[in-house]
């Protein structure tokens, strides 16, 4: 390498190319079902590229063609379950107008729980490796539009939020459930399948409703 010097930065993680044409949208949308169907049975290490184009039913070529590594398969079944669960999340609150606190509560959290549940052991590969194939800068994309999906909700459910920052208690609210959830898929499955959602709705509910008890001194100036 020579200092100085215009070099192009290959990653290994973002997409070679992307399709245009039925084909080329077919045939990758083959390689990452197969991808997450070997990522779910036998884990990132032991599923190979060339046993993921085979189950695909396309050469390890087609595979190359558009994904360099194993890492930019995770990196885009990542990104499809990210936007999926924005996709969701947006259709759920076209309900909630004028349902009331809960409403929005139950569908944040029960679309949060099934677009996780769809594939449990799919997510804890992906969440596994999400730190080395995933950029900052995404996951803030993701985390602010559900953010923002939660503060328009919580705006139009009618009842009144105790919480002094509505845009505040929103990320906190994403943050907090979104981690838990991740967290309860790795490290406690049986609580994800049982009583989490129940636990999720309680706290954030409780949340949302208590009444600010800070000083008047630290409320800021009205």
């Amino acid at each position: 390498m020579t200092f100085g010097s215009k070099t192009q930065v290959v990653s290994l993680t973002a997409p070679r190319r992307r399709p245009c044409q039925g084909r080329a949208i077919m045939t990758v949308d083959a390689i990452l079902e197969a991808a997450a169907i070997l990522f779910s049975r036998d884990g990132f290490e032991a599923s190979s590229t060339t046993r993921i184009a085979q189950v695909a039913g396309v050469s390890v070529g087609s595979l190359y063609e558009y994904f360099p590594s194993k890492d930019a398969l995770v990196a885009q079944l990542l990104k499809r379950h990210c936007d999926n669960m924005i996709e969701r999340v947006d259709k759920s609150f076209r309900v909630t107008d004028g349902q009331g606190l809960e409403c929005v509560i139950d569908k944040f959290i029960e679309v949060a729980c099934e677009t996780y549940g769809v594939d449990t052991r799919l997510h804890c590969v992906l969440l596994e490796n999400m730190g080395r194939v995933s950029k900052p800068h995404h996951m803030k994309r993701v985390s602010f539009a559900l953010a923002d999906l939660l503060e328009r909700a919580l705006q139009a459910c009618g009842e009144e939020i105790q919480r002094p920052n509505i845009r505040l208690a929103a990320f906190l609210l994403e943050s907090a459930v979104e981690t838990l959830i991740q967290r309860s898929i790795q490290y406690a499955p049986a609580v994800f399948e049982t009583d989490l959602r129940h636990e999720l709705k309680v706290m954030v509910t409780q949340y949302l409703r208590a009444p600010d008890k800070r000083p008047n001194s630290q409320k800021g100036c009205a």
